[in-house]
């Protein structure tokens, strides 16, 4: 409890607008925007509850990354992924679907343990984190090339998916920024900024443009958890 006490008391005046402009643009979307919410005839109220849980969540869950906190995967296993997977299957995004299930929420609670195992010694609130070599991360790029034309060519044969390509490359980059993440490497940033740009593009194509309250934030707060990382990494020569 002191941890998560000493948490709360962490977030700056920045952070605190941060989350605020987030709720307030959501609900205001909700209100006067609401034929919006996704193309006409495929919301409902269940679907839009889902919806605006995975928008609030997501940013929050990002800016606790950024503060390099492990209670972002308690956040994300419950309030994320579920929702993500109702919405996924609505809209035939089947490879991410499956990812939630298999990848994500499995990495969830390993990373939670290991991540409690890496605090900063100065401030146990913080997580260590690091960088990785120029050839993990070259070797890292061939494999998200390799995953996504494979599992793309695949999707293209199951009936009723949708955007294939983007599926598969979104759900490429994005378990590249999950592996990184739970092994705390700063160019999980790079991957997520990636992955954030193919779901702007893949909201867009479904009409489900209350999402990209989300996205857009998120694009915000990965620089600024980008260049929090890059600065902790350097300053506690965790370069490898």
């Amino acid at each position: 409890m002191s941890s998560i006490r000493a948490l709360l008391k962490s977030f700056t005046p920045y952070q605190m607008i941060y989350l605020s402009a987030v709720v307030l643009l959501t609900f205001a979307f909700l209100v006067f925007l609401p034929e919006y919410m996704f193309e006409e005839g495929t919301s409902g109220f269940f679907l839009v509850f889902v919806t605006v849980v995975d928008t609030l969540a997501n940013p929050l869950c990002e800016l606790l990354i950024a503060k390099q906190s492990k209670w972002n995967f308690v956040v994300d296993f419950f309030f994320i992924e579920i929702p993500e997977i109702i919405l996924c299957l609505h809209f035939g995004w089947y490879a991410i679907a499956g990812s939630i299930v298999l990848f994500w929420m499995p990495v969830d609670v390993v990373s939670f343990i290991r991540w409690s195992k890496h605090p900063d010694q100065d401030d146990e609130s913080l997580t260590v984190v690091k960088r990785l070599k120029p050839w993990q991360t070259l070797l890292v790029v061939a494999g998200i090339f390799a995953f996504g034309f494979i599992v793309g060519r695949l999707l293209q044969l199951i009936p009723g998916a949708s955007d294939t390509y983007l599926d598969a490359f979104a759900t490429a980059v994005g378990m590249t920024n999950g592996v990184l993440l739970l092994l705390r490497y700063s160019e999980q940033w790079i991957a997520w900024l990636i992955t954030t740009v193919l779901y702007i593009f893949m909201d867009i194509s479904q009409g489900a443009y209350v999402l990209l309250i989300s996205e857009f934030a998120m694009l915000i707060n990965t620089i600024y958890g980008m260049v929090k990382w890059y600065i902790y990494a350097k300053n506690h020569q965790q370069l490898q």
